[in-house]
């Protein structure tokens, strides 16, 4: 049974919810029913093709991230995500786990986020798409470190990177990956040069600005925490300014560009402008109320300047949120240790090592 569905309506909405200068945050909740209503009629009438439409539909919306949490838009994905099953359109389905691998990694849900790449990659080659079989068994590289899972994660890069041509500039995202590893293990002069191998081979890519404003990001992280202030917060700004033509898209990457910088600004004892920023990334997301895992780095954060600012029930009472999130997400304590370790205790150890090539300590 078919039904009367106004596809154009429905088109022309979410051309609007995607355009840039939009945030979706400000949608009247009433609004968003026309989605659930839609799907409701679909799945009464069992018109699966009509479902896997309506998913289609607001592809450009589940891609800009910002609103993927609401539940009409969860049930969406999962109801597509089972009519491509039943239908048996298996390059549809590999596509949609594969968002849906995104989108619960953004979230901090990287368990299931690993359980959807892999079978994607799994749909893709058996369609015979290697290239988007590859991309998606590259993400699962990020679901393993994100569960403290490292060399398994070292060695799907590499395997990554080993198959990808050295002038793909697609080689830019396990390139940026590795950074990470290669920073958590403490090298940091080496992921520096992979960062910035990185940002080069971003730059190529057409329409590539917000992945050049996470690396750049990274880039000045690492730059903050070998002391050499001044460039990276030249590099957090540049990565700041390229997010305002994508106002209200891309929301969570804008806070987690605001975090990093406002940790570099902590560093320096610029307490002020820090709570500022972290106020800023948590407005960027909470609206949205459903990316615990960058939610609990802003928590952690805000824990740190209480303490370095004296006010040590407010940073008691930021740790009690940080644990209730983190185990939401089921993510241990000993991956807890292991970021402060890293985000940190790596800036307290270059800083002391900067005092001492200064004759500042004795």
């Amino acid at each position: 049974m078919k039904t009367d569905i106004d596809w154009t309506a429905l088109q022309e909405f979410s051309s609007h919810l995607s355009a840039p200068g939009v945030d979706p945050g400000s949608i009247p909740e009433i609004e968003w029913k026309i989605i659930a209503q839609t799907l409701s009629e679909l799945l009464a009438a069992k018109d699966w093709d009509g479902v896997l439409r309506l998913r289609q539909t607001f592809n450009d919306l589940y891609a800009n991230d910002s609103m993927t949490g609401l539940p009409a838009l969860q049930k969406l994905d999962q109801d597509a995500i089972s009519a491509a099953r039943s239908l048996g359109r298996m390059a549809e389905l590999a596509h949609l786990l594969g968002a849906k691998g995104h989108n619960l990694h953004r979230q901090g849900y990287h368990t299931q986020a690993l359980e959807a790449f892999e079978e994607s990659a799994d749909r893709y080659r058996v369609v015979g798409n290697d290239r988007q079989a590859l991309e998606n068994y590259y993400m699962t590289s990020l679901c393993h470190r994100a569960l403290g899972n490292r060399e398994h994660a070292r060695q799907v890069l590499q395997d990554v990177l080993e198959q990808t041509p050295d002038d793909d500039p697609w080689r830019a995202h396990p390139l940026q990956v590795l950074a990470w590893l290669t920073q958590d293990n403490g090298d940091l002069p080496t992921a520096e040069a992979l960062l910035r191998q990185a940002v080069r081979l971003f730059r190529t890519l057409p329409k590539s600005d917000l992945l050049i404003a996470g690396a750049l990001a990274d880039l000045g992280e690492i730059v903050g925490i070998l002391g050499r202030f001044q460039e990276a917060r030249m590099l957090f700004e540049e990565s700041l300014a390229l997010f305002p033509a994508h106002k209200g898209q891309f929301n969570r990457q804008e806070a987690r560009t605001a975090l990093k910088y406002s940790e570099l600004l902590m560093q320096q004892g610029q307490y002020t402008v820090v709570e500022r920023l972290l106020d800023q990334a948590d407005d960027k997301i909470s609206r949205y109320g459903h990316y615990y895992d960058l939610l609990w780095q802003i928590e952690l954060a805000r824990a740190f300047v209480y303490l370095r600012t004296g006010r040590v029930r407010f940073c008691l009472s930021k740790l009690r949120s940080v644990f209730r999130i983190r185990r939401q997400l089921g993510l241990s304590n000993l991956l807890l240790a292991q970021y402060v370790s890293k985000r940190y205790l790596q800036r307290l150890f270059h800083s002391m090592k900067d005092l001492a090539g200064n004759g500042d300590i004795v």
